[in-house]
Parts: structure tokens; sequence; C-alpha cells
């Protein structure tokens, strides 16, 4: 019995040394667990100490700034009918001005190429391919949709049919409607179940898909040319407004004018009224950034003074005199703007209109206004036709629109996409026409009233307000909000070689220039096109050629053509440091160490900053090399590196910061000589494996000594 029990003490000791040998490193691995977030990126190998090879550090990407400078993408797209040279020949001079102000522009007359079940396909899938290779953001498209010189988008949409109670579309088709929105958002076939019916919602799918995206990706303008001679005509007023305005103070105003859509014996108890609408984008927007003139007519909602009645020779003679921006809001047909008791301009009147070298950005917040793939007997497209007069824009309805009653916070359908163009506009400063248009047709579907409210793009009427407003103009043109002025020369400091630039572009008035664009361009070839931000911050890379002279050309809001020019210096200074720090001072191997580096470069900038791990004091030879980061995205400041849990032993580490002209600065600190302890686990397994063996000799012992006394016995009793 005794023996049975020691016999198996001692094999279960025996096999816990044979655990503990196999468990043993496996233990510990797991008490110390851990990998480097960012990881080694590489090895290097340094030169004889103290030296170190720059070479081995990853080298500066010049090849992206390269292509940043000698190929520039693509931003606009005019597209004319195939066959017709005479537009082509028309829009060449708006081109030119295109380029010349920085927005690389190119002329496509060959949309019948491209793939596609018809035309309209065809020329969205050209623009989709140079959306995907270039950088393009404007597309203008020159040609009437009438006639089919640049066809329309007919997309399946029965709204009235639906909902409308029995009335019907002011121009004839219950089923399609057109849009150009299909232009701006190339995202999917708009035909997704293949039936020939484009844009379906869900419901009319046969996949229950809607085969809208909603999001679009350039912003797309139109100019219903019927011939070239027509074209010629918006070109050259398109120019002349860019390039030689009548200026005054026309481009300082704007005229609001708000009619009854319900009276009060259609829609109790109180009416509709527009005034509602436009007094709130004269006391939110317009009277921040411009002045204005308010005409109303209502039945209940009194606006805040100052405004003026709303007749048919009030509107005619303020729009005559001459504003930048107007809005209409009221009811519409294609030849007329009316209300519930009166008509206020006909398409008679728009074909003569008199506002002189004063052409309006207008947007008419009403039913089939621009109806333009109908008939060239509409108002939106007799005032952009125009020659020197009418609208330089117009923002209208193909078909019938849609209002709410009630909608006393302006958030659904007319009001809501009106308010909110409005506020793109001088809110957002989005004063280029066709983005204001668009980016308010997204800011409407991300409305609260589509995220909290009622709203949603599975109703045919709230698609139809997506779709049927559209832009005859050049989506890419700037609209006055004030007398242009000069800019100021933003390059007075000292500019380097390969440096990020950062200014604010503003006027001699020293007001920031929303968007402003800055067009550079240098003798050896390299040119770029920059944008400012909404508050006129402007940040650059310059190309790390030292020496060379670039021409400027500023263009933007409230702004005259104004040229500058700057010649880039060498950075011949390293790199500062100014501060650093590892944390913890004494890491231990379950411990994550923070280096920590305050460093500036006063002329090129910072390019990276790279922290080197040694194996050996003083001797970098070999090294891994980790990037340091800058969590403020900016080229000076702190930079941190996080290295995981080391294994005992001693580490030495240094870091190297390198800026835009390829010059390096080493920083060697006593406090990156790092040692780490052996763990208390190692030394307690050491320890444990002593006890055991001496634990397990001494059984051993025991035993043996034990069976000799056995033998002894029985040798005895033998």
């Amino acid at each position: 019995m005794v023996r049975s029990t020691l016999k198996k003490r001692i094999c279960f000791v025996i096999f816990g040394i044979f655990l503990m040998s196999i468990l043993g490193p496996n233990l510990i691995f797991y008490i110390i667990p851990g990998s480097n977030p960012y990881g080694i990126i590489s090895e290097g190998v340094a030169a004889e100490d103290p030296e170190v090879d720059f070479s081995d550090l990853p080298s500066i990407d010049y090849d992206y700034l390269n292509d940043l400078w000698y190929n520039p993408k693509i931003e606009m797209l005019v597209i004319v009918p195939p066959g017709l040279p005479g537009f082509k020949s028309a829009v060449e001079p708006l081109v030119e001005w295109k380029n010349q102000k920085g927005v690389k522009t190119i002329i496509l007359d060959n949309y019948t190429a491209y793939p596609g079940a018809d035309n309209p396909e065809r020329i969205r899938n050209m623009i989709k391919s140079y959306y995907e290779k270039e950088n393009i953001r404007w597309v203008l498209l020159c040609g009437d949709a009438q006639n089919d010189l640049i066809p329309i988008r007919y997309v399946y949409n029965p709204d009235v049919l639906r909902y409308g109670q029995g009335k019907t579309e002011d121009i004839p088709g219950e089923y399609d409607k057109p849009t150009d929105f299909y232009y701006a958002d190339l995202t999917g076939n708009w035909d997704e179940d293949g039936d020939g019916n484009y844009g379906e919602n869900a419901n009319d799918n046969s996949n229950g898909v809607d085969e809208i995206d909603w999001t679009p990706e350039v912003y797309v303008g139109r100019l219903p040319a019927g011939d070239a001679a027509e074209l010629e005509v918006m070109i050259n007023k398109t120019l002349k407004y860019e390039t030689n305005p009548d200026v005054g103070q026309w481009m300082n105003q704007m005229l609001l004018a708000g009619g009854i859509s319900d009276l009060i014996s259609e829609e109790p108890p109180d009416g509709e009224d527009e005034s509602r609408l436009t007094e709130y984008i004269t006391q939110h927007y317009t009277k921040q950034e411009t002045n204005y003139t308010h005409l109303v007519n209502f039945v209940s909602y009194e606006p805040s003074q100052p405004y003026t009645s709303l007749t048919p020779t009030s509107f005619e003679n303020n729009f005559n005199d001459g504003y930048s921006t107007v809005i209409f809001a009221g009811h519409g047909s294609p030849t007329l703007f009316t209300d519930k008791e009166d008509t206020y301009y006909t398409s008679s009147k728009a074909n003569n209109p008199l506002n002189y070298d004063k052409p309006s950005l207008i947007y008419a917040d009403a039913c089939s206004t621009s109806a333009y793939d109908a008939t060239d007997d509409n108002i939106g497209e007799l005032l952009i036709k125009s020659q020197d007069a009418g609208a330089i824009g117009y923002i209208g309805g193909l078909r019938t629109t849609w209002y709410y009653t009630d909608d006393t916070n302006l958030e659904k359908l007319n009001r809501g996409n009106a308010k909110l163009f409005w506020k793109e506009f001088f809110v957002n400063k989005k004063f280029q026409q066709g983005r204001a248009l668009y980016d308010s047709k997204v800011a409407y579907m991300q409305s609260d009233y589509y995220i909290e409210g009622d709203g949603s793009i599975n109703y045919d009427f709230e698609r139809k307000q997506i779709l049927t407003y559209c832009l005859l103009g050049d989506p890419e043109v700037d609209i006055y909000t004030n007398v242009p002025k000069n800019a100021s020369n933003p390059f007075v400091d000292p500019i380097y070689a390969g440096q990020l630039y950062t200014t604010v572009i503003m006027d001699n008035n020293s007001d920031p220039v929303p968007y402003a664009r800055v067009y550079l361009t240098s003798s050896n070839g390299l040119s770029r096109t920059v944008y400012a931000d909404k508050n006129g911050r402007l940040s650059m890379r310059v190309h790390s050629n030292p020496n060379l002279t670039y021409n400027a050309t500023i263009t933007g809001h409230n702004l005259i053509l104004s040229t500058f020019n700057f010649t880039t210096n060498s950075d011949s200074l390293n790199p500062v440091f100014l501060d650093e720090s590892c944390d913890p001072k004494d890491p231990s191997v379950s411990d994550e160490i923070c280096f920590k580096v305050d460093v500036q470069d006063s002329e090129s900038g910072l390019e990276k900053v790279f922290l080197l791990k040694g194996e050996k004091e003083d001797d970098f030879e070999e090294f891994d090399y980790y990037t340091m980061f800058n969590s403020f995205k900016d080229e000076e400041g702190e930079y941190k590196a996080f290295i995981d849990k080391l294994d005992p032993g001693t580490h030495y580490f240094l870091i190297v910061a390198r800026d835009w002209a390829n010059n390096y600065e080493i920083l060697e600190d006593s406090d990156f000589e790092i040692a780490i302890e052996d763990p208390i686990t190692t030394y307690a397994l050491i320890i444990g494996s002593i006890i055991i063996i001496g634990a397990v000799a001494s059984s051993i012992f025991v035993m043996l000594k034990g069976n000799r006394k056995y033998h002894e016995i029985i040798e005895r009793l033998s």
C-alpha cells in the first residue's frame, strides 16, 4: 500500500516536470501578449556609427507630387452634338476661358462611340468614364432636349396620376417624366430590372429595388440650343458675365416674390401664402450677404417690413431693373408665373427681357416653367437664350411640382427644396449655381424631414421634386453677390520647394473668398489648380524643384481675375527637435511604450519622422524602423510611436526627422536606451522547477532507502 502510493506520487511529479517543460515558454507568451499596432515597416542597414544610411529608409514619394503637377486632371466636360461642327466652334471660347482660369476643360462630341441602349445612356457612360479616370466635377450639355440634340432621360414616375386626385400634367405624358439628374448620378444604370422603365421606385421595380442611387457625382447644367447661333448667344453671355460684367449695385441685389398658393376659401382656415417662404429666406439668408427687394401678395400671413405689393407691374419693373438673384414662389406653367389671384410674368415678357447686361440667377418655385424638353416657348428657355439679358442661370420644374399645406416649417417638397437651395447658396457659400442646386438636393434628402419626419424617396411626388428641378446655364459659373474686387497677394511670405504652403485667399478689402481657385503654372511645364475651403483657407504642396518661378491666377466669388508670381527657395536647414519623452520610464515586458517628440521644420516642412530600433549600443548597422504619426495631420508639433511589449534585454532607439527637401536630423537620448527585466514569472518558474526537482530527488532517495530496508527485512525473515 505504501509502495503503491509512493510510486503514484513519483509518476505525478515526473509528469508535472514534463508538462512544465512543454508549457513553460507558452505560459510566458500568454502572460505578455501583444503586437505592434503600426507594424515594422522594413529593415535597414546603418552606416558606421554615428551615421545612419538614410537610403535604407523609405524614399519621399515625389512621384505622387510630380503627378499632381505634370498631369492635372480634367475638371469639366462640355458636351456638344456629334456631326455639328458649328456647335463645337461656338463653345471653344468658353472652353479657352475655363482653361485660362484653371478649370481644365475639354469638348466632347463623340458620345455615339460609347456603349448604351440609347443615346442618353451613351452620354451618361461617356461622362462616367471620365469621372472614373479623371477628376470631373462639372458637365455642361450644349444642345436642346426637345429635338434630341442632347437628349434627356425620361424616368417612370406617374405621380400626378397616382396622387393628383384627377389632375393631369401641364405637359402631356402621365408616366414618363424628364430629368437631367440622370447625367449627374452616375451610380448604377437606372434600369435594374431591364424593363425599359428607367428610375423606378422599389414598388415598381420587379426586384423590389430602387433604381436610383440619389447621390450626384457631378454638377450638370444645360444650354438648350437648337442651333449653333443660339448656342453662341448663350456662350457669349456667359463669357461676358464672368470676364467683363456691367459692374454695379445690381450685383448686390436679390428680388424675392411670394404669391398666394391657396385662397382661404380653398384651404381653410388661413390659405397658403408663399410670403412665409420668401420672408424666411430674407431674414435667415439674404440680408447677411446682400440687399433685397421683397414683393408679396398674401391672404393671411403678412411678412415683416419692408415689403412691396406683388403685382404684374412691380415684378416686371423690378426684374428689368436688374438683380443678381431672383426667386419667384407661387404657381406656374411653361408660359406663366401666377398665383391664385393674378399673373405676374409671361413667356412673351421673357422673350424680350429688359435687364440688359444684368442677367440673373432665377429660381422658380412653381410648376412646369422650364419644360425645355417639350417646347421652346417656356419661360426658363426664353430667359436663358436671351442675348445679354434674362437669366445667367434658370432653375425651374420641367413638370408639375408639389407642396404641402400648413408646412409652416418650410421643410417639405417645393418649400423645403427652395429654402435649402438658398441656404446652400448664402450660408454655405456655394455660389456656383450648379453646386448650390445639386448640394441642396442632397441636403433635402438628409434633412430632418427625411430622417425623422414623413419624407420618403419611395413616394413618386418626392422623387419628382429631386428630378424635375434642373439647371439651364453653366453649372460652374459663380454668381455675384457684390461688386467684384481684386484679390490681395497671398504669396508675400517666403515659399520653399516642397513646402505645404497655407494661406487665406482674400480680396483687397481683406474679406476671405470662399472656395477661391488658384491656378499655378511655371516655365518648365508645371501646372496645378488648388481650391480654398469655405473660409478661404488654402493649402497646397509646392513642387520639390527649387528656384522655380510660378504664375498664380486667382479667381472666385466676387473676384476680378488677379495674377501674381513667386519664386521658390531652396531649403538648407534641418528639422529641429524641441522636446522628447519616453513613457513609461522603466517599462516591463507587459508595458506598451510611447515615444513622443516635438519637432518642427521652418522651411519646406516635415515629410516623415521615424523611430529606429537597434540591438547594440551606439551600433545601428542594422535597425528596424517605425513611422511616427502626428494626430493633428499637420507638419509640425507632436509625433508619436507606440512600441508593443518588448522582450527582456536592452533595446536602443533613436529618432530621425526628414523634411521635404530631404534634410535629416537625428535625435539620440539616454532615455531611449531601454532595459527590460526578466518578468517575475520567469524567476518563479525557475525556483519552482528547482523545488520540484529537489522534491523528486528527495522522493527517489526515500524510495530507494525504503526499498533497501524492505529487502533487508525479507532477507531476515527468510
